[in-house]
């Protein structure tokens, strides 16, 4: 169970992290943040959070 998990979890975080890696890449770009990652981290971070309050009605528009 333990050993299974532990395989899961290692053949998965590779694509996780790749992707996440170029979703930052992609809204680094999108708002011309240059090589500051941190920023498009934050960024991306808050644009999901919108989304979602978006999604959920909570925003004005």
């Amino acid at each position: 169970s333990g050993f299974l998990q532990g395989k899961t979890l290692h053949s998965g975080l590779p694509y996780t992290v790749g992707f996440s890696a170029r979703q930052i890449m992609y809204t680094a770009t999108k708002h011309n943040l240059g090589l500051n990652l941190k920023a498009a981290a934050y960024v991306r971070n808050i644009e999901k959070v919108f989304r979602v309050y978006s999604v959920a009605g909570l925003t004005f528009k």
